[in-house]
């Protein structure tokens, strides 16, 4: 089946592993830096799933972002980021699995109790990442047909940009407890999403 491409949905092979690597790197340096200074520290489990989060949110912003960027701007870096955009998908959904390992950890030693909207609002965020990491490839594209396979994608993508927004905002009221740039940041961009989307279909008109 000849796939066609469209806002950047292929895979830039050539520089998956540069991605991939990055993100290990990047993954593993925090957690040494966090442990280093003291090993014994049950926190340190804590700091490294909220740096590891913070790693993979800019993954996710620059996966979601790049197809309305390239919409509103064309330009060479915002055409690479829509061409690296599954790359960087990928590497959001490598960050993350490394942030649940880690906040895992630190439920366990710290024995801190889970609320169950957390569970349910988590596990189906984590639910839609494993299934569009595990469909970001060309076979699975031809499996389930392009219809099938963008709309598993659309809904995942904008699933998780909900839980971010909603987590990040509701931590924020609080307690405090997020940096008001991520939560400025994550709105735009799903603004911005909608604007390019009543944008494109008023043009089509």
């Amino acid at each position: 089946m000849l796939i066609k491409r469209q806002n950047g949905y292929a895979l830039a092979a050539d520089t998956l592993l540069h991605w991939v690597m990055a993100t290990l790197l990047l993954s593993l340096a925090l957690g040494l830096a966090i442990y280093m200074p003291d090993p014994q520290r049950d926190e340190n489990w804590q700091y490294w799933a909220r740096f590891t989060a913070r790693l993979s949110f800019f993954f996710f912003i620059a996966s979601y972002a790049a197809s309305p960027l390239y919409e509103l701007i064309q330009s060479k870096p915002v055409d690479w980021l829509r061409r690296n955009r599954r790359n960087a998908g990928i590497s959001f959904g490598i960050a993350h699995t490394i942030h649940l390992v880690a906040l895992v950890a630190f439920l366990v030693v710290s024995g801190e109790p889970v609320d169950m909207t957390t569970v349910i609002v988590g596990g189906g965020a984590y639910a839609a990442m494993f299934a569009m990491l595990a469909t970001s490839n060309d076979a699975s594209i031809r499996r389930m047909g392009q219809t099938n396979w963008r709309r598993l994608h659309k809904f995942g993508v904008h699933y998780l940009a909900f839980v971010f927004a909603f987590t990040y905002t509701s931590s924020f009221f609080e307690s405090y407890s997020k940096p008001l740039y991520l939560i400025v940041l994550i709105w735009v961009v799903i603004l911005l999403r909608i604007y390019v989307m009543f944008r494109t279909k008023g043009s089509a008109r």
